[in-house]
């Protein structure tokens, strides 16, 4: 653990950006892994978002049911949950008690416009909804799921995905290609229609039809996976809690942060009380960059 965790200021300077994304972390080591061996490397990036990989997608078919329920129903359903802590199914339930317009900001939200203003000491922040506005603009009458892959496209793609492969492979002077986001792939995938994309329990489905014809084994049918970090655990270890408590209590981040409230997630990950891992490690990431690029040079 503590080689990743001595790690994590060199892989924010080569982001450059407070990216909070624990993968980088994996793949700044993989990337430096293969760089000895090397110095070009194929990656997967963009197949999820245009062929409908993510489970967030799996919703508009494998919970029609509850997708029937009148949406004022819903919308109570979803109010209600709101107030309580988090537990499985909760989040499911808030969501699908919002308009998919005022709710999904991406694949992997972390904050809810509540909870931004109980963490952030400022408020002109950029809201969700207006973050997603032009790609819902452009896909306004088209399906849940073509919507959502538009926000994931012009979003966690771009501004993420392609970004992290880029900077971490070339931290370690690896050339990384991304067959999937050619822009003849892109024309392919958008011309789809949906259940081609997602079906009952399958992502991905015209992806994985042709790769069961080219891969000898059943992989294809596995389900997704991301590229995990153990951040959940590191984080009640008491040497990696302690630089996050003492990187928070630091005086320039009352500056921008509810010091207090971010302790308070902090202690309750600690205690097994709530799963607050991709909070606090949003946060943390931030303090660090900005420590890094505004206050130490």
């Amino acid at each position: 653990m503590e080689e990743y965790i001595n790690s994590i200021p060199k892989i924010i300077y080569h982001l450059d950006e407070p990216i909070a994304d624990p993968s980088a972390i994996s793949l700044y080591f993989l990337s430096k892994t293969a760089s000895k061996d090397v110095k070009v490397v194929m990656s997967g990036e963009g197949a999820d978002e245009f062929f409908g990989g993510y489970n967030c997608y799996l919703d508009e078919t494998d919970l029609k049911m509850y997708n029937k329920i009148p949406y004022f129903i819903r919308y109570i359903l979803g109010k209600c949950f709101e107030v309580f802590p988090e537990f499985k199914g909760r989040n499911f339930i808030v969501r699908k008690g919002k308009r998919l317009e005022d709710g999904y900001v991406g694949v992997n939200k972390v904050f809810s416009e509540k909870e931004k203003r109980k963490i952030l000491k400022i408020s002109n922040y950029i809201k969700n909804e207006k973050i997603i506005k032009s790609s819902i603009d452009i896909s306004r009458n088209e399906c849940d799921i073509i919507k959502m892959q538009r926000v994931d496209i012009d979003n966690w793609l771009t501004r993420d995905i392609l970004l992290k492969s880029d900077k971490m492979t070339m931290a370690n002077s690896l050339e990384s290609r991304t067959p999937f986001v050619d822009k003849e792939v892109f024309k392919i995938a958008s011309e789809l229609p949906t259940e081609y994309k997602i079906s009952k329990h399958m992502a991905k489905v015209a992806l994985r039809e042709a790769a069961k014809k080219e891969i000898p084994n059943e992989s294809y049918k596995n389900k997704k996976l991301g590229f995990p970090v153990p951040l959940r655990e590191w984080m009640r270890e008491a040497e990696f809690y302690n630089e996050i408590k003492k990187t928070i209590n630091q005086e320039f981040v009352a500056e921008f942060f509810n010091q207090k409230y971010i302790l308070k997630l902090l202690e309750k990950h600690k205690n097994h009380r709530q799963d607050n891992y991709r909070k606090i490690w949003t946060i943390y990431i931030f303090i660090k960059w900005y420590e890094q690029f505004f206050i130490e040079e």
